[in-house]
């Protein structure tokens, strides 16, 4: 793939996770610049559509909410709203501790965290994650995300609890670590259906990634962008019905 926002390179270390965000056990943090380069092609498809923004972004698959995180610390003047979701409520706890971060009480929490740390053991590991959340309190500004983080069966087709939703992006189940739960036999066809529930009808983007081998589409869905990189593929979507 060509990158089209994220052209160079960059030092992305302060959002490492296990450094300053915290990792969840039995997930992959997604890569930034990747992260990046896929929701800032989302804004574009919006502004060009006359939707300014700030915008409301979910992740229906959210994880330990890594994916919803970096974007909120990377875009925070882009974004009202993050609303993550995830059937595990193992991982929903690390999600949720993560999404306070993006907050100024949640980030000096976190320094006060981090340096107790480097009281008690004082590693060099621990001082590097100080001048991180440093970084990220510049980042992150006074600006005020609000976040919305619960459990949810995305393949679950009763009526979905939330709507009107700008963007959706959301790193799929696949590989050895991951992989899909819920109640339905076709989990891929039923988070397409969800997202079409959740979305605007009109002016509204779906981020989907996957790995190279699955079938990227739906009936209600208009694909209009689409790349790989190395093992993943990502495609952008819009509803069908503008009406």
């Amino acid at each position: 793939m060509k990158y089209r926002f994220e052209t160079k390179k960059r030092d992305y270390s302060d959002l490492a996770s296990g450094r300053v965000l915290y990792n969840a056990p039995n997930t992959t943090a997604f890569p930034v610049r990747l992260a990046s380069e896929i929701i800032q092609r989302a804004f574009d498809i919006l502004q060009k559509q006359g939707a300014p923004g700030p915008y409301r972004i979910c992740d229906p698959c959210c994880g330990g909410g890594y994916l919803l995180t970096t974007i909120g610390f990377l875009f925070p003047d882009q974004i009202s709203e993050l609303i993550a979701t995830d059937l595990d409520e193992v991982v929903l706890r690390t999600a949720r501790q993560n999404l306070a971060l993006l907050s100024p009480e949640g980030l000096e929490k976190r320094k006060q965290e981090i340096e107790g740390y480097i009281k008690e053991y004082g590693k060099q590991s621990h001082k590097d994650a100080l001048t991180s959340v440093k970084h990220l309190q510049s980042l992150l500004g006074t600006h005020e995300i609000e976040i919305r983080c619960q459990k949810r069966d995305i393949t679950d087709l009763s009526p979905f609890p939330i709507s009107d939703v700008d963007i959706i992006i959301t790193d799929i189940p696949y590989g050895n670590i991951a992989s899909w739960a819920g109640i339905s036999q076709e989990p891929l066809p039923s988070l397409f259906e969800n997202c079409h529930q959740a979305l605007k009808k009109s002016r509204s983007v779906l981020a989907i990634t996957a790995d190279k081998h699955t079938a990227l589409k739906h009936e209600s869905f208009q694909r209009i962008q689409h790349f790989k990189l190395g093992k993943r593929q990502t495609a952008l979507f819009q509803p069908t019905n503008t009406s």
